[in-house]
């Protein structure tokens, strides 16, 4: 049971595991698709990934990608700028984006600033912004206070 189970003749498996293979860069011309922007804005940096609705990569870019160093990674600009790389991205190889959906993570400062880029420098009809930001239900204890 176990061999049969992980065999890549599997066909169950096969089919899970076509999902996580990386884009191939090969689109049929006037091919147009419904894309995902993920938008992970953490403390530190932010990380915009630009999606098939199946959750395969095209793009992804970040702050510190862009040129941006240390603290300013985080920042509005390194976010815009990100946005901007990836929609630039998306241009030269000329995806046609029918709708946009975009997927908000964290409390950093390019989430405000994924959007605006997005509304801003491209055409992409915007279908749906969600925020995806992992709130726990009582999960971990959290640290001990600090007294100062």
């Amino acid at each position: 049971m176990g061999d049969r189970a992980a065999s890549p003749n599997n066909p169950y498996l096969r089919n899970r595991m076509d999902r996580f293979k990386p884009f191939s860069g090969e689109i049929e011309a006037d091919h147009s698709v419904d894309a995902i922007l993920h938008v992970h804005a953490s403390s530190n940096n932010t990380i915009i990934s630009l999606t098939d609705d199946n959750g395969r990569v095209f793009f992804n870019s970040s702050g510190g990608q862009v040129g941006f160093k240390k603290a300013q990674r985080s920042g509005f600009e390194a976010a815009y700028q990100a946005t901007a790389s990836v929609a630039n991205k998306a241009r030269d190889k000329d995806i046609r984006i029918r709708s946009i959906e975009i997927r908000l993570r964290g409390f950093g400062a390019g989430r405000d600033a994924a959007f605006k880029a997005v509304t801003t420098l491209t055409t992409w009809p915007v279908s749906a912004v969600t925020d995806v930001t992992p709130i726990p239900f009582n999960g971990c204890r959290p640290r001990k206070a600090r007294r100062l």
